[in-house]
């Protein structure tokens, strides 16, 4: 592994910690609406929320999202092994942060922030529900999307071994996980997996930091003799 390798490896890091991060703010910010919740719930979270709150939350969420697809795309290229079996793996990477990418933002974003804005202008508590529950089933199956991508990486740091084994077997069962809880999306199980992958994604992320190290430790082991 060259010495910019290592370095893009550390930046990838930084990147997936900066989204985890992201994430959790946003989220601590905004009021959101599970499907099934009931018409009380719905008016607090749609209606009598914090408008500007809820978008301030939304809106860095939306940053975090961006800065997930520049990482993601990232590891994919430093993951990337020889040969057509390499370069596949690699693909589904990359496609898969890209189309989760698009679904959240081109859909569970919009709908999130359209149900918020129309039920703070006069929307029925029923029409906004309804547009929230098209931001909820986006974000169910986007769990399908994460799942590739950790299926993706496994296959890569298997390939590779540019990264721990156990950033690889810890994936497969991610997104064994991840497929698992979307037709039980219902009962809450897609948190538990959402929250899985947040773990999975702090690993690997871990893991990627500790390869720059790895070049740190290198250069200050063998220093550049100083020239006269």
């Amino acid at each position: 592994m060259t010495t910019e390798e290592r370095r893009l490896f550390s930046i990838a890091g930084w990147l997936l910690i900066g989204y985890i991060a992201l994430t959790f703010a946003g989220v601590g910010l905004e009021k959101s609406l599970t499907l099934g919740e009931g018409t009380r719930a719905a008016s607090a979270a749609l209606v009598g929320s914090s408008m500007t709150k809820d978008f301030t939350g939304g809106y860095i969420e939306f940053v975090g999202t961006l800065v997930y697809l520049v990482g993601a795309l990232l590891l994919a290229r430093l993951l990337r092994g020889d040969g057509p079996t390499g370069e596949w793996f690699s693909s589904c990477i990359s496609a898969s942060a890209a189309a989760w990418t698009a679904v959240n933002v081109a859909v569970g974003f919009a709908a999130g922030a359209a149900a918020i804005y129309d039920g703070h202008h006069g929307a029925s508590v029923a029409t906004v529900t309804t547009v929230n529950d098209v931001r909820n089933f986006a974000f169910f199956l986007s769990a399908g999307l994460s799942a590739v991508l950790a299926l993706g990486v496994a296959a890569s740091v298997l390939l590779t071994r540019r990264l721990p084994r156990g950033v690889a077997y810890s994936g497969l069962l991610v997104a064994v996980v991840y497929l698992a809880a979307i037709p039980a999306a219902r009962t809450g199980a897609i948190n538990l997996a959402t929250l899985l992958g947040f773990g999975w994604l702090a690993a690997v992320a871990v893991t990627s930091l500790r390869q720059g190290r790895r070049q740190e430790a290198g250069a200050a082991a063998h220093p550049v003799p100083a020239s006269v």
